[in-house]
C-alpha cells in the first residue's frame, strides 16, 4: 500500500472510513469520497487524505471526483466502491414493498445500484490501462433473501452479478475487479430495530476494512469474498460460471 492512490466512496463513515484509516496506515494516500463534507473534510484532515465531494447517484459527481483524485493525487491504483443504504433510515420501522415510494426506490437504486454503475464507468477506462483493483461493498443480502428489505436484497444481487460480468470483461488485463460481501458490521444503516431485538452481533468496521485492503492488494479477478463474524475466517463463495 505505500505510496499507492487509494480512492474510497462513502468514506466519510462506516467501512468506508475504516478503510481510509487503515490504508493511509499503511502509506497509501487516500482521496476520502463522500457527500457528507462535514465528516469527510475533518477524516482528511485527520488522515491528511484528500476529501472529495461525490454523489455517488450523480454520474457527473462521480466523474469529478475521479478527474479530482487523479489532478489532486495522482491515478488511482486502488478504488473501494463501497456507499450504501437501505430502503428506510435506521430509525424507521421497515415497510412492505407495495409501501415504498417511488422516491424511496429511486435512492436506495441511484445509491447502491447505479453507484456502483457510475463508480465503475469513471474509473475503468483508467485503470484498465494502468491496472489496480476495485473492490465493491456489497452484502451477505446478495446471497440470500432479507425480508425486511426486499429492494436493498435485490441491489446487493445485482451489484454481485455486475461485478462477475465486468470482472471477466477484464481478463487478460492487470485489473481485477471483485466483491466483499459482509454479514452485520456495525455501521450507522442497520436498522434499530434489530439492534433492539438483539437479532444480530455486529462485526466491528475495522475488521471488514482489513478484508477489503487484501483484496485490494491480493484478491482475485471475479473473486466474492464473505465475512459473517469477527472470529471466523472470511471465505471465497464459488459462483456458477457466468455462460451457464
Amino acid at each position: 500500500m505505500k505510496n499507492k492512490i487509494v480512492l474510497v466512496t462513502g468514506a466519510a463513515s462506516g467501512i468506508g472510513a475504516e478503510v481510509a484509516r487503515q490504508s493511509s496506515a499503511a502509506g497509501a494516500r487516500v482521496a476520502i469520497c463522500d457527500v457528507n463534507e462535514a465528516a469527510g473534510s475533518l477524516l482528511a484532515d485527520e488522515l491528511r487524505a484528500e476529501y472529495i465531494t461525490c454523489d455517488v447517484a450523480s454520474l457527473a459527481s462521480m466523474a469529478k471526483a475521479v478527474d479530482e483524485c487523479a489532478n489532486r493525487l495522482g491515478q488511482p491504483d486502488f478504488v473501494h466502491l463501497n456507499a450504501g443504504v437501505m430502503t428506510v433510515p435506521p430509525a424507521d420501522p421497515f415497510i412492505a414493498l407495495e409501501e415504498v415510494s417511488e422516491d424511496q426506490y429511486q435512492r436506495i437504486v441511484g445509491v447502491n445500484l447505479a453507484g456502483v454503475f457510475h463508480g465503475l464507468k469513471a474509473t475503468l477506462p483508467r485503470m484498465r490501462e494502468t491496472g489496480g483493483a476495485i473492490t465493491i461493498t456489497a452484502s451477505i443480502a446478495g446471497l440470500i433473501t432479507v425480508p425486511f428489505d426486499p429492494l436493498y436484497t435485490a441491489t446487493k444481487h445485482a451489484v454481485i452479478g455486475l461485478a462477475r460480468s465486468v470482472a471477466a470483461s477484464t481478463e487478460g488485463t492487470d485489473l481485477r475487479v471483485n466483491v466483499i460481501c459482509p454479514g452485520g458490521v456495525d455501521t450507522a444503516i442497520i436498522p434499530d430495530a434489530l439492534r433492539a431485538a438483539g437479532a444480530m452481533d455486529p462485526m466491528p468496521p475495522s475488521v471488514m476494512a482489513a478484508e477489503v485492503l487484501d483484496l485490494l492488494q491480493n484478491g482475485s479477478n471475479g473473486e466474492v469474498r464473505v465475512k459473517m463474524a469477527t472470529d471466523r475466517p472470511a471465505f471465497q463463495i464459488q459462483m456458477p460460471e457466468l455462460d451457464a
